[in-house]
């Protein structure tokens, strides 16, 4: 009996936990969806800036040289 129990609640938190992962992923695809415009506009930011930090690197890579000694 005491078996038997225990296999009904394992099953049972299983179905549980899937059912609480699959709404738990809808939410989070749903909120990803809403702030998709602010994302890649941040994103944007972020690749501007790092192009302009290589871009530096690249102009004066004797003055960082200079300074950062490898």
């Amino acid at each position: 009996m005491a078996f038997g129990t225990a296999g009904l609640v394992i099953v049972l938190l299983l179905f549980g936990l899937a059912a609480a992962v699959a709404s738990a992923q809808e939410r989070v695809v749903t909120t990803l969806q809403a702030s998709v415009g602010q994302v890649k506009r941040w994103g944007g930011w972020v690749l501007i800036g790092i192009g302009l930090w290589t871009l530096a690197l690249a102009i004066w890579a004797d003055e960082f040289a200079r300074i950062f000694p490898v």
